[in-house]
């Protein structure tokens, strides 16, 4: 078989001329998104979406890892889903935390207690109360 033509070499090739720096300067701009995300969710999606953020900030994770997790992450932002919201409603989101669950469950080992912290404190940062970051109602109006 001629080399020029191993599906493998030009899966090494298209990694190799992937610019990881620009996908890091792109995913500086992640943390803006994670937070408007976590606006709208709850805190457990948030601190996975971040667990991921700072796995694919850290100098120690591989070049195939970050492009995975910016994968994950840039999914959540893509207008067009394999299931849209509008077209399927609840289940819409299934392909959305499908991605993102597989990115974590292959990511998780990754998290040192330092990604930890920067988890924590991003997360106290941003949020009032632990209340900013549930889906249910306050105390006084539920039934």
């Amino acid at each position: 078989m001629d080399k020029n033509n191993n599906p493998m070499t030009e899966v090494v090739k298209f990694f190799k001329n992937i610019d990881y720096d620009k996908i890091i300067e792109i995913a500086n701009h992640g943390l803006e998104f994670i937070k408007k995300k976590a606006a709208a969710g709850g805190k457990e999606t948030t601190r996975m979406m971040l667990e991921l953020y700072f796995v694919m900030m850290s100098e120690q994770t591989s070049k195939v890892n970050k492009f995975i997790i910016g994968g994950a992450l840039a999914y959540q932002l893509l207008p067009n889903d394999l299931l849209p919201v509008d077209t399927f409603g609840i289940l819409g989101y299934l392909d959305n935390t499908a991605v993102l669950y597989w990115a974590y469950k292959r990511m998780k080992k990754s998290v040192t207690p330092e990604i930890h912290q920067k988890v924590d404190d991003t997360l106290a940062n941003w949020a009032q109360s632990a209340q900013d970051f549930t889906i249910m109602k306050p105390e006084d109006q539920r039934q």
